[in-house]
């Protein structure tokens, strides 16, 4: 029942294109991304039935026991597996981890799933071409999709009704995070005694506190999650042994078979005799393997596809990232090349300055092509809105004008949270934190960049502004020029460098408080 995977040409990677009729139930030590090109499929995963289409796509962990059917007449499927014992090194408890991409449409979750599509077949591309450095920007991107999988696919809730994981976006993901612990816990040590106490005094938070907590986020007690881990785990050694139900339900942690059996009926639908002799017959070894494998050429419209997209990954509550492929940026939209001509008044509002200079940026972020920089002008009697105070200081928004200014290159991506444009042997990136309460990690994934770069980071902080400043004076009407200077000197962007060498693709990240805005240059050195 267990498939050993062959890597080859020393990667801890290995992609497949299948026509499928038929894959014996199975497990194995890797994970792997199946991902529908056409047609349906049924994947068997444990106790569940997924009906995959075509664009669907879906992950097996490992250990998992799974197989595959043909539900249409015609199929193709790409499946890429990656080795946990190699991945291991820099992804603790990767072989303990839950992914679910199961997930609702919405443009959030579709975002997450085109990013992953994206990076899996950056993979796919570079062993189809097999260019000249090849294998350092596979195992670049194989990284950063792991990554992501962490970020973006980790939250789930069970559904009894259908029996499966169903993804969940969280907005606490501090609580995520230890809630993944917990699961990654039992996963780890289900044959043990597992109590939420313990696990509790690990976290250092009340035991009933962190029940409550499980309950919220998973969608069942700790006692029945550990429950259902343990009749999972027990399948392999049901269908490849005749063990008796008593020993197998000892192996995996019950303390009597009557309890296992109550809990295998409510995930398996049966017995656990009557499951043995049902589907004993249907694992590797004992069913027949009917599938036609296919090269990578029998693909390259679908790659081809995948390299004409913009690589970018959505927005999460706290974790924001983007993927930004050189090679594949098309030239022929500029920022601000048909901007209308209309008044500032139309682009700001409000009384804050950093909140109008966010106010601008939203605006822009809205149709690129098509906004118009900044004016520069003078507060007035009636306009607050300028990017200079009415005696001369400098606001967040004549720093938004000037950078804008020195960057009106071709669009390369952008999304309602950042953009990057493209110049001449240049590139910037001007991105923001909008919430008003959390700091936010913001990330971005580069490709097909290698060499040595120089970041310049030019940071807008909300607490920093001209006017923050000023208030501290009560607004005194007479600065002197000593008192405007430190002003000038305070308020301007916090200036930081940072230099990456890359082999191909590199991750640039930054943390910013609310209300934050980053502008950052990269240039080759």
């Amino acid at each position: 029942m267990f498939q050993e995977i062959n890597y080859e040409d020393e990667l801890p990677v290995k992609v497949q294109v299948l026509e499928i009729e038929q894959i014996p139930w199975h497990t194995h030590n890797d994970i792997q991304i199946v991902y529908v090109l056409e047609g349906e499929i049924e994947l068997k995963l444990t106790y569940a039935r997924y009906r995959l289409s075509k664009n669907n796509i879906h992950i097996i962990h490992n250990e998992d026991v799974h197989g595959f059917r043909a539900l249409s007449g015609n199929n193709l499927v790409v499946i890429l597996s990656l080795n946990v014992d190699y991945f291991s090194a820099r992804h603790p408890s990767l072989d303990s981890q839950v992914f679910t991409t199961k997930v609702s449409e919405n443009i959030a979750t579709y975002k997450k799933q085109l990013a992953l599509k994206i990076h899996m077949f950056s993979i796919i591309s570079e062993l189809h071409s097999r260019k000249r450095g090849y294998k350092n920007r596979i195992m670049d991107t194989a990284h950063t999709l792991i990554d992501s999988l962490y970020s973006d696919f980790r939250g789930f809730t069970v559904n009894h009704e259908k029996r499966t994981f169903e993804h969940q976006v969280s907005r606490d993901p501090v609580q995520m995070e230890r809630i993944s612990r917990v699961v990654t816990f039992v996963y780890s040590n289900y044959p043990y005694k597992l109590g939420l106490s313990s696990i509790a005094e690990a976290e250092n938070i009340n035991s009933y506190y962190l029940s409550h907590l499980f309950q919220r986020f998973v969608g069942d007690s700790f006692r029945n999650f550990v429950s259902m881990v343990r009749v999972e785990m027990s399948e392999v050694e049901l269908l490849t042994t005749d063990h008796s139900i008593a020993h197998i339900s000892s192996n995996v942690g019950f303390s009597n078979a009557k309890y296992y059996v109550e809990n295998f009926i409510e995930w398996f639908g049966c017995h656990p005799k009557e499951y043995r002799q049902l589907y004993g017959k249907e694992i590797l070894g004992r069913a027949k393997n009917r599938f036609r494998q296919l090269p990578l050429d029998s693909i390259n419209d679908v790659i081809e596809s995948y390299n004409e997209r913009p690589a970018f990954t959505g927005a999460s509550q706290q974790v924001m990232s983007a993927s930004l492929d050189f090679r594949k940026i098309k030239s022929g939209r500029h920022f601000g090349s048909n901007a209308p001509d209309i008044s500032p008044g139309e682009f700001y509002s409000g009384y804050d300055a950093q909140q109008d200079c966010l106010d601008v940026l939203k605006s822009i972020l809205k149709c690129p092509e098509s906004a118009a920089i900044p004016q520069a002008s003078v507060d007035s009697e009636n306009d607050r809105r300028g990017t200079l105070t009415f005696n001369g200081m400098k606001k967040p928004l004549y720093y938004l004008r000037h950078f804008l200014l020195g960057h009106q290159g071709t669009i390369g991506s952008f999304d309602d949270w950042y953009l990057m444009t493209l110049g001449n042997e240049k590139a910037a990136l001007l991105f923001f934190n909008d919430d008003t309460d959390s700091r936010h990690d913001m990330e971005f994934n580069f490709f097909n960049m290698p060499g040595r770069y120089q970041i310049t980071e030019h940071r807008l902080c909300s607490d920093s502004t001209c006017l923050s400043f000023w208030k501290q004076l009560d607004f005194k009407a007479n600065l002197s020029d000593g008192e405007m200077w430190q002003i000038l000197q305070m308020s301007a962007p916090r200036l930081s460098w940072k230099t990456v060498d890359s082999s191909g693709s590199f991750t640039y990240s930054a943390s910013l408080d609310p209300h934050d805005i980053m502008l950052a240059e990269i240039k080759k050195l």
